[in-house]
């Protein structure tokens, strides 16, 4: 039987006898000896494991030469000097846990009666392989390296066996787990892992929740067309995923025949997920895949809006710019979903977890343990689907599934124009980088938000100002009764942003939104310097009822401008942090006798107020707040004469005019505070609160989402 010899510094030497299915045999061309430093073999052979001496060895292995590992190519690379290690890890009444620290999650309890052996490699990635999927990468990157450890349970009982007894039976036996096969040829009761930074694979399909938001612009027909939308639908994408990390393939020997399989983020590590939903559209045709099922989702004559495609003849460039945006769209959605769960993990649960039965895996099934152990888990996605002898126990892309995210689709103009495919047709199809929405707008508000950014999507600041515009045209024409929508329809005043580094005040600041909508808000950890990229959405869902409550008294009078005031200061008083770096602003809002004064000197007299700094900090907050209130009231007394015309009165047309008059004023005049979660508060409180509101906010250490959060039914 083949052996590898061990030496010591004083000359010293054993011969361990090497197990047939040992992969220093399998995947080792030219082995070596062995080195063994910190300790001499005379005396390890003297010292059983229920020694107490034993407990303070460390003994370092180091191979004569390097040693290369691998099936053909070289693809991992163990170092000389201090390649391998060798420890006893013994249960103490201060730990019992084989993992400290416990970097990872799921520690494994060390038995009353036992100590665990551990045995390591450090091995570096060969750069020409690092992008393979073959074996003995694990997915890991030539940039990190790999420590692959393995840990054998031994008795400690009064008949233990000597430590250089254990060392030999540890190095005799070492598997990697690089294959099926390999995973039969571990020890029962030994535990095999890999730690390293590299990125894990998966695809799978899902079905996202397409959710309309109907928005009005400026110019409005009259009569206006009848929408030809529904508010939601499902849409199936087929996509595929990779997550970046630092993480932990473990695998368990259980008993003979079963190993829990598992990949683990280590609790510490950043991560990034990149998504890629399956789009096409062909030119002059409605053969959209992707697009058509945005359409047949949300609207309420598919075929029509398919056969005006049809017959208008998408030219190539739009067929490009159209997929290229939906496509974009629902990858970032799908990003958000994975990343939502890779952050919301507990510290004891893996990202992928699978029960492996040896006894009845077939060739499939080792095919499929093969391709998961190089880093593709993508014929692992599917719980319903998996081979014989694979049981799925936990899976963040099953959670994701179930978690229901929604898809946004806004339509700003479609009351021109009452179908999607017009709209489409007459205007740009983009979305938001941020949070994944979908956009379809009209042609003069697409020049509004274009970016010079090629296939990046929106401007977003400009999209948050003009879609916050939009929603309170929209919901002026829908309290006026001038637009026809089917009354179970709702329009969304939104606000979204992206942090590629959140700091704890800004994670604060999203979740005063969350409690400024009546939500139970998140707590925010302490210690977290950075939250990561973050993405915060939040939204209020208007029915005709609560849209006309923006405006009208429940008797049908216009709601007094002293209302809107009040609501505008108290959106303030809920978003700005009482210990925050504008914590000035909360003063004016609050302090009643402050504000008059305020009002009677102008805003350019505040100095004579507050301090200069503060004078031009609470300025904005005080202009928005009188724009806003005088815009509502004029909206509102219009509405209120128009409640009292029938829509057949000449005066009612009139009024309408009116109405659309003050309306291309307000935006003319709109303050860019009110595309901040203060606009969205202010609406929302003056409302009576009546609106739904959502928040979801999506950082690398905080992941939160409302209960009220429009959710889609996620099925394969």
């Amino acid at each position: 039987m083949p052996t590898i010899k061990i030496t010591d510094r004083l000359g010293a030497n054993i011969d361990v006898q090497l197990a047939p299915v040992s992969s220093l045999l399998k995947y080792v061309r030219d082995l070596p000896g062995l080195i063994l430093q910190g300790g001499d073999i005379a005396q390890l052979k003297l010292l059983s494991l229920n020694d107490p001496a034993v407990r303070s060895l460390a003994p370092s292995l180091s191979f004569q030469q390097p040693v290369s590992l691998g099936t053909s190519a070289a693809q991992l690379t163990i170092g000389a000097d201090a390649g391998a290690s060798f420890l006893v890890i013994s249960r103490t009444a201060q730990n019992t846990a084989l993992f400290a620290p416990d970097d990872y999650g799921a520690n494994i309890e060390i038995p009353a009666a036992a100590c665990y052996v551990a045995l390591g490699f450090h091995a570096a990635v060969n750069a020409g392989i690092a992008s393979a999927s073959g074996a003995l990468t694990f997915g890991m990157t030539a940039t990190s390296g790999i420590t692959i450890q393995s840990y054998r349970s031994f008795s400690v009982s009064p008949d233990a066996v000597t430590l250089i007894e254990a060392l030999g039976r540890s190095i005799g036996e070492f598997v990697i787990p690089a294959a099926a096969d390999d995973l039969e040829a571990i020890p029962a009761g030994v535990i095999v892992t890999i730690n390293g930074r590299g990125s894990l694979r998966f695809s799978a399909t899902a079905n996202l929740l397409a959710v309309a938001n109907p928005l009005a612009t400026l110019t409005l027909p009259s009569p206006a067309p009848a929408l030809s939308i529904v508010q939601s639908g499902s849409v199936k994408v087929g996509a595929s995923w990779t997550v970046s990390t630092d993480y932990q393939v473990r695998v368990q020997k259980v008993d003979a025949r079963h190993v829990q399989l598992g990949w683990y983020r280590r609790h510490d590590a950043d991560f990034s997920v990149t998504a890629s939903a399956s789009a096409g559209i062909a030119a002059g045709t409605s053969d959209t895949d992707l697009f058509s099922s945005v359409i047949g989702a949300i609207s309420a004559d598919a075929r029509a809006d398919f056969d005006a495609l049809d017959k208008a003849g998408v030219s190539t460039g739009q067929a490009v710019s159209i997929q290229n945006a939906v496509q974009s769209a629902a990858s970032r959605k799908l990003e958000l979903a994975v990343c939502a769960e890779l952050s919301s993990l507990a510290s004891d649960e893996a990202a992928f977890l699978y029960d492996v039965d040896l006894g009845t895996l077939g060739d499939e099934g080792r095919e499929v343990v093969g391709a998961a152990l190089a880093g593709d888990l993508s014929r692992l996605a599917d719980p319903a689907r998996l081979p014989t002898g694979i049981t799925e126990l936990r899976s963040i892309l099953t959670r994701a599934r179930a978690s229901r995210f929604a898809w946004k689709v806004n339509l700003l103009g479609i009351f021109n124009f009452g179908s999607i495919s017009q709209l489409a047709l007459s205007g740009t199809v983009t979305f938001t980088p941020s949070t994944g929405e979908l956009v379809i707008a009209d042609q003069a508000t697409a020049s509004r938000i274009q970016t010079a950014a090629v296939n990046f999507g929106a401007d977003e600041e400009k999209l948050r100002h003009v879609m916050a515009e939009s929603f309170l045209i929209t919901a002026a024409y829908r309290g006026s009764q001038s637009v026809v929508s089917p009354p179970e329809l709702s329009s969304s005043h939104v606000f979204f942003r992206l942090d590629n580094s959140a700091g704890p005040q800004d994670m604060r600041r999203y979740a005063a939104i969350a409690s400024a909508l009546g939500l139970a808000a998140p707590p925010v950890p302490d210690g977290v310097g950075d939250f990561g990229r973050s993405s915060v959405r939040a939204e209020t869902h208007y029915d005709d009822r609560s849209t006309r409550a923006l405006f009208l008294a429940a008797d049908g009078s216009p709601r007094p401008r002293g209302e809107y005031e009040a609501a505008g200061r108290q959106a303030v008083a809920l978003l700005v942090l009482p210990d925050g770096d504008d914590a000035f602003r909360l003063r004016p809002v609050t302090d009643d006798h402050l504000w008059n004064q305020m009002k009677d000197l102008g805003p350019a007299n505040f100095g004579q107020l507050l301090p200069q700094a503060q004078a031009d900090g609470v300025r904005p907050d005080y202009l928005a707040i009188q724009w806003w209130a005088e815009s509502m009231r004029g909206a509102a007394e219009i509405l209120t004469q128009m409640s009292r015309s029938a829509p057949t009165d000449p005066k009612f047309e009139k009024l309408r005019h009116d109405l659309a008059s003050h309306l291309r004023d307000v935006a003319a005049k709109a303050h860019e505070q009110f595309g901040t979660p203060w606009g969205l508060v202010a609406m929302f409180l003056v409302s009576g609160m009546t609106a739904k509101p959502a928040v979801e906010i999506v950082a690398q250490r905080l992941v939160y989402s409302s209960s009220q959060m429009l959710r889609a039914t996620n099925t394969v």
